[in-house]
């Protein structure tokens, strides 16, 4: 696993959780027991230019050691399986920050192994992120310790237009997941999708997930920002529907937001095993 040290790294591992009565933030880590993605996610930005999956330009830097055939491959890591266990602090783990782990190419088995290990590991805080929310359902119900994550549609072989009805798609999928967190990860943000939620609010009294993470689109060093008033239509949205809002480090906005969902800050079920003191030493190494 690797450890997501602040300030860098991917910031929405590091939870809040209360430990003694105290609220504190985890320490973020990505764990990754499946490796490789078929999606081929890329995005248009605004000057033209099209930009890949950060992931893949990661696994191509790493083609000679952990990804040998290419990024676009699955690789099964069973070796990996039990380094959750192993860290014995409790802490928030992103898993599959460098696959799909409900892709469509992933055996069921071996997701219900990663599955097994986050409900045996029940004191850390599993994220999961999709692109692919149709399977998602096979797998209800999630563990209470895993919050499930679909992505905002890629950018690839769509119009605008294909990517707001995918997203209305993702949503009727999202809407029957079994989890104590649902999420939607609209990074990056790269169409104005604020009138979807909307659509979706005149036939629902609420949106199909609990948290929200916004970010800007990026090509390597290149940041591309959202519209301020795509942005803010969604803050409108959220804000009256009483969600917690996360911003990624790379999104400009005259007030910053970090927010977790309230429920993210549980008692662990065995917090006698994870004195405060531990604890703190732990965040500071």
């Amino acid at each position: 696993m690797n450890r997501q040290r602040p300030p860098k790294g991917i910031e929405w591992t590091r939870v809040k959780r209360v430990i003694d009565g105290t609220l504190v933030e985890l320490p973020g880590y990505t764990w990754n027991p499946t490796g490789g993605c078929l999606h081929g996610c890329t995005w248009k930005m605004p000057d033209g230019s099209v930009t890949e999956c950060y992931a893949k330009t990661v696994a191509e830097r790493l083609a000679s050691s952990a990804y040998s055939q290419g990024f676009e491959h699955h690789y099964w890591r069973p070796h990996a399986l039990k380094e959750p266990l192993q860290l014995k602090e409790p802490a928030g783990i992103f898993v599959g920050s460098m696959a799909d782990l409900f892709g469509h190419w992933v055996p069921a088995e071996q997701i219900r192994e990663v599955m097994d290990v986050m409900e045996q590991a029940h004191w850390h805080t599993f994220q999961t992120l999709s692109k692919y929310p149709v399977r998602l359902v096979e797998f209800n119900p999630f563990p209470a310790n895993v919050w499930v994550g679909v992505s905002l549609p890629a950018g690839h072989l769509m119009k605008l237009e294909g990517g707001a009805r995918a997203l209305k798609a993702y949503l009727r999928h999202m809407e029957q997941i079994e989890a104590s967190i649902r999420f939607m990860s609209i990074e990056p943000l790269w169409f104005d999708v604020a009138s979807v939620f909307a659509d979706w609010l005149q036939s629902h009294e609420r949106l199909p997930f609990e948290w929200v993470i916004i970010g800007a689109a990026s090509s390597g060093r290149s940041i591309f920002q959202p519209k301020a008033d795509w942005v803010q239509s969604l803050l409108d949205i959220f804000d009256a529907q009483q969600l917690p809002v996360f911003f990624k480090g790379n999104l400009k906005w005259h007030k910053w937001r970090g927010d977790f969902p309230q429920n993210a800050s549980i008692r662990l079920q065995e917090p006698q095993l994870w004195p405060l003191q531990s604890l703190k030493t732990a965040l500071a190494g």
